[in-house]
C-alpha cells in the first residue's frame, strides 16, 4: 500500500473540494470561512463526499448544498452541527433529537457574514466539543 505524504494528501484533498463547489464561488467561500474557524477550535478531520464532514472522536459538522428551488441552480449552503442539547435560535432552521444526548442543528448559511457571525462561531464551538466525545 502506498504511504502519502502529507503535502500529497493536501494536494488531493484541494482538488476535491474544487471538483465539489465548480462553479460556485460563493458557497467555497462561506464553506472555506467555516473550515478555518473549525480548524482554529483545534484538530478535526474533514471528509469529502456527498457531504463535507468534519470529526474527531465522532463527527460533529457536516456541511452540503442543497439545491432549494429551480431558481437556485448553484445550491444553498447548510451546516448540520451536532450538539448535546437542543439549542434554540432564531439562526437554526431545525433541531431534530437524534439520541439521548444528540441534537441536530440544521443552519443555512446564506452568507460570508453568517459563517463569520459570532452567533454560528459559538455553535461551532459547543459542536465542536461534543465531537470530543
Amino acid at each position: 500500500m502506498r504511504r502519502w505524504s502529507p503535502s500529497e494528501r493536501a494536494e488531493v484533498r484541494s482538488r476535491e473540494l474544487d471538483d465539489y463547489f465548480d462553479g460556485r464561488p460563493e458557497s467555497r467561500e462561506i464553506f472555506d470561512t467555516l473550515a478555518e474557524r473549525i480548524n482554529a477550535l483545534g484538530e478535526a478531520k474533514m471528509t469529502i463526499g456527498s457531504q463535507i464532514s468534519f470529526g474527531r472522536r465522532r463527527k460533529f459538522a457536516w456541511f452540503w448544498l442543497y439545491n432549494v428551488t429551480k431558481r437556485n441552480p448553484d445550491g444553498v449552503p447548510h451546516l448540520m452541527l451536532a450538539l448535546d442539547h437542543e439549542r434554540k435560535s432564531e439562526h437554526v432552521r431545525d433541531v431534530s433529537q437524534v439520541g439521548e444526548r444528540r441534537w441536530n442543528h440544521q443552519i443555512v448559511v446564506r452568507s460570508a457574514a453568517d459563517a463569520r457571525s459570532r452567533w454560528l462561531g459559538e455553535l461551532l464551538a459547543l459542536a465542536y466539543r461534543y465531537g470530543d466525545g
